[in-house]
């Protein structure tokens, strides 16, 4: 059977949900990094007066399923980018040095050493999770990132859409609750450079209910 049909089954019988109101869908939620210690991500859109065009923020009467969580960054040369460049900005689960190559940039290694922690509604549903979990360096790199200098361009290359996502607990969130998600990275990191952004991504994958809070 469709592993989608099973999870909604499940969902359904372990979470109260409705199977025919669950909606494969997604949310996103950007972070511009500047120096800091702790980096925060916002999925809901009450929360985000302007929201980045590639986010894709829970609505306050919704409510959404989390099943897969990924963790990534993106860099774009410009300080303040445009949708275009936004839209163009790819994300990354690894540090690849041919990107992330500023003097504050190339810290972004420090992502993936961090821990993520999240609370709902002042309960701790993670204290600690590893993000080592979310690093996905391909097989194939470009010349640089292989460790010599010159040679043939290769891609970068996963071997699964899914890749760098981690399975989740089936977990409930709305747009009226209070959530706090963070990475902790233990010390004062600076990340931005002049003429240049850098974004951490938190994107989780799951079913979504319209107006169930109406």
């Amino acid at each position: 059977m469709n592993n989608i049909v099973n999870e909604k089954k499940f969902i359904e019988s372990k979470l109260g949900l409705p199977y025919q109101s669950l909606s494969q869908s997604y949310l996103r939620a950007e972070t511009a990094l500047t120096t800091t210690s702790t980096i925060s991500f916002n999925l809901q859109s009450a929360n985000v007066a302007a929201p980045v065009i590639t986010e894709k923020l829970l609505n306050l009467n919704d409510v959404f399923v989390i099943t897969h969580v990924a963790i990534g960054a993106r860099f774009i040369a410009a300080d303040s980018p445009t949708n275009l460049q936004q839209l163009n900005a790819q994300v990354y689960s690894y540090a690849d040095t041919n990107v992330f190559s500023g003097t504050n940039a190339v810290n972004i290694a420090t992502l993936w050493n961090s821990n993520l922690s999240w609370i709902i509604n002042r309960r701790e549903y993670v204290p600690a999770l590893s993000c080592r979990s979310f690093l996905s360096v391909p097989t194939t790199q470009t010349a640089a990132n292989s460790g010599y200098a010159t040679g043939p361009k290769t891609t970068n290359g996963w071997a699964s859409p899914f890749t760098s996502f981690l399975p989740f607990e089936p977990t409930v969130i709305s747009g009226r609750d209070t959530l706090n998600i963070s990475l902790n990275l233990g010390t004062s990191v600076a990340f931005d450079d002049s003429s240049a952004s850098v974004y951490a991504t938190m994107e989780v994958r799951g079913y979504l209910v319209t107006n169930a809070k109406s």
